[in-house]
This record gives C-alpha cells, structure tokens and sequence, in this order.
C-alpha cells in the first residue's frame, strides 16, 4: 500500500481521496480537511522520491520545450492507487463512498481513473489537464465531475485545462475557472466544499 495519512469520519461516511501534486506530499492537501464536509479524508504519498520532501507519480520529461508525459506510465500510478484504496477500506472497515480528487499532477492521476471508469461516487479534478493520448477516446462519464484552474496558470496553462473540458461538457461534468495562478484560492475551495456536500 502507498504511504499515506488518513482521517476517519465514520465508516459509513464517504471517502475523499486527495493526490498531491509534483513535489509535494502527503501532508500538502490534508489541511484542506477544516474547510471541506465532515467525511473520510484519506491522502497518499507518491512512491517515487525526487528529493528535498517532494514525490511524484510519474516522470515529467522535457524535449525541445515540450512536456512529455508516458500516458501508461499515469496509468500504472493509477492503478497502484486504485489498490491502496481498497487495501486501506479493507484494513479500516470503512464501506461509505469514495471521491477522487487531486491537485495538478494529482488530478490527472484521478482523470486516468475517470477514463477507466473507476467506481467512484465523484471526482474532483484540480488544476489538471487532459493528456493529448486521451482526447480522441470516448469518455463514458457516470459519476459527477468538477474541474477547476486558474486561469493565470503558468505550470499548466488555462488553455489545456479549457480545451479538455470542452470534450466532457455534455458529460455530468462541471469545469469552474478563477483568477489565481497554480494554487487554489478561497472561491476555488469553497465550490470543491459545494461539490462535496452532494456525498
């Protein structure tokens, strides 16, 4: 099971599973906790070690400028995660829904759940965008969705975030934009609060 910290409501309560972002931990999303609906909160660690406190999920690879990212590679991480929930619900008895929800790197991990159709109850999807591998797939969407991104965004620009959206609106899907850069401000947690209080 991956590394992880954990808040347990009630069994029966639902599960919010938070993925941090590239060089970030497991601690980086727990603090969201105070603001968001009494439920289970349950953050991972990513496994690989990039040093000075951070992990990632996958490798990140430049050429020419250009972000190269191994789509299966995301796909693996997924899957690892995909276990360490069931291991960690199984260990703690805990039988509510679950909501996955990441921050950058952490949400495009929870879209490559979105696009195998992990059974979760809801996804929340954090400055993150849709890989270019993934854009000419049918999207077969039947959990609600919430994507948000700053539109000052330089780590990810607006645009990607935009242009994938554009391909799940008919979708039970719901894409928030907000003047911030990659962060999230109060507008921003408070409609991941709203969003939550459906669970």
């Amino acid at each position: 099971m991956l590394e992880h910290i954990y808040h347990i409501e009630h069994a029966q309560s639902p599960t919010l599973v938070l993925l941090h972002g590239y060089g970030s931990n497991m601690h980086d999303l727990f603090g969201l906790k105070q603001y968001l609906p009494p439920m289970n909160i349950l953050c991972f660690q990513a496994p690989k070690d990039i040093g000075m406190g951070g992990f990632a999920w996958y490798d990140i690879n430049w050429d020419n400028g250009n972000k190269i990212i191994d789509a299966e590679e995301v796909h693996s991480a997924a899957r690892h995660v995909e276990e360490s929930i069931a291991l960690w619900k199984e260990a703690h008895n805990v039988n509510g829904p679950v909501v996955c929800g990441g921050f950058s790197q952490g949400a495009i991990l929870s879209m490559a759940m979105l696009k195998v159709e992990y059974e979760a109850s809801g996804f929340v999807l954090m400055s993150g965008y849709m890989l270019p591998e993934w854009r000419n797939t049918d999207w077969n969407i039947s959990a609600p969705v919430l994507q948000t991104h700053g539109t000052m965004d330089h780590v990810i620009p607006y645009e990607w975030a935009e242009s994938g959206a554009k391909l799940l609106e008919n979708k039970d899907f719901e894409f928030k934009s907000y003047p911030m850069a990659h962060n999230l401000n109060a507008e921003c947690i408070e409609d991941v609060n709203r969003f939550l209080q459906q669970f």
